[in-house]
């Protein structure tokens, strides 16, 4: 019996606040069950570990569920990387649905700002007309791009062999849906304010543009793949760092600006910080299949898993390459120095080479 005391409190017959039971019940110290990766467990290990079965654990009568073939849910062939545990992985940046909400809701608060600004002091009529012609083409073809990467981040999300990696994934994937999404904003915005935008242009860039076809190329690929570790690393370590940087932040963040455009520059810094998250997401993946065992002393097959990385970067390294050559002269285009278009791609050749190191892994010859 239960007896209302107001203020949202409530007490049984014996006098226990019921409310302040449910908090202390539900405190992160009480889930025994999950073993934390330091002293204590922290909130995103409570609301993330042990969500996803896995028969190796906690599951012992067989898959509750299976696929239509008669498989089970998960696949521990799904990739051709090897680890006894896949469930110790932590993402560094603790990464959870009310933080990442959170943070994206600052991520387009800012940019929201940027944009009514840009309206109400006439900023958007201030924007260079070939940049406007860059934007209208290149700028929503790089969109294009973003979908596609959202498109093959769905198969990790689906396949991956642990609650905290299939988390950190949906985030992954939701980032690039998140720019795709900001970027065609803000292209009908420019439609709506200038009578010069033609808004609509970048489809078919993207599917005709020389300049766009060894990014098609690329992402298409990345599409094609069913290997969710390779669609992480990969992405990670070679495809955003050569191209999506280049295109991204060398080009469109750092020339937006000179050319009369600030909403650009703040949608790209925004994907900047995302990219880097996604980027220590990555590498800590790494540091998991090259460790030489597991937390109970189980051995980690960490060459062969290297091998394999090395073999996947060797592949596509090349291809990245070219997408992120073919792209250059647009800057030819934006009225900027050959220096800073040599300067822009080593930028990227030298940023790459350091995530490169940092994996354990050499950068392929060319």
């Amino acid at each position: 019996m239960t007896a209302s005391i107001g203020a949202g409190a409530e007490l049984t017959s014996e006098g226990v606040d019921l409310e302040k039971v449910a908090e202390g019940f539900y405190s992160p110290r009480d889930l025994t069950y999950i073993r934390p990766q330091k002293r204590w467990l922290t909130e995103y290990e409570a609301v993330i570990c042990n969500t996803q079965p896995d028969l190796g654990q906690f599951e012992v009568g067989g898959w509750l569920a299976v696929r239509a073939d008669g498989s089970g849910i998960h696949n521990p062939e799904s990739t051709a990387l090897s680890h006894p545990n896949w469930f110790e992985y932590r993402d560094p940046s603790a990464m959870w649905q009310r933080p990442y909400v959170k943070q994206l809701a600052q991520f387009e608060r800012s940019i929201a700002s940027a944009m009514s600004a840009a309206k109400a002091n006439g900023a958007l009529g201030d924007i260079a007309p070939d940049w406007l012609d860059l934007l209208a083409h290149h700028y929503e073809a790089f969109g294009s791009f973003e979908w596609g990467m959202f498109r093959a981040h769905a198969i990790v999300a689906r396949e991956a062999l642990a609650d905290t990696l299939t988390m950190a994934s949906i985030f992954s994937g939701h980032d690039r849906l998140r720019h795709q999404q900001d970027i065609a904003l803000y292209s009908l915005n420019l439609h709506n304010q200038l009578a010069s935008y033609e808004e609509g242009l970048g489809l078919a860039t993207w599917l005709d543009d020389p300049v766009c076809q060894p990014a098609r190329r690329l992402v298409e690929r990345l599409m094609s793949l069913t290997d969710w570790c390779e669609i992480i690393l990969m992405t990670n370590f070679v495809i955003e760092p050569l191209y999506t940087t280049l295109v991204g932040s060398e080009f469109f963040r750092r020339l937006a600006p000179l050319h009369g455009d600030i909403v650009t520059a703040v949608i790209e810094m925004t994907t900047e910080t995302a990219r880097a998250r996604n980027r220590r997401m990555a590498q800590e993946l790494m540091n998991l299949v090259s460790a030489e065992s597991d937390r109970v002393g189980r051995s980690v097959p960490n060459e062969r898993n290297r091998e394999i990385v090395q073999g996947w970067a060797n592949t596509w390294y090349p291809d990245a390459m070219a997408a992120a050559e073919a792209f250059l002269p647009l800057f030819d285009s934006a009225s900027v120095s050959a220096d800073f278009k040599r300067q822009a791609l080593a930028r990227v050749i030298a940023d790459t080479r350091e995530i490169f190191d940092t994996a354990g892994l050499k950068v392929p010859p060319g």
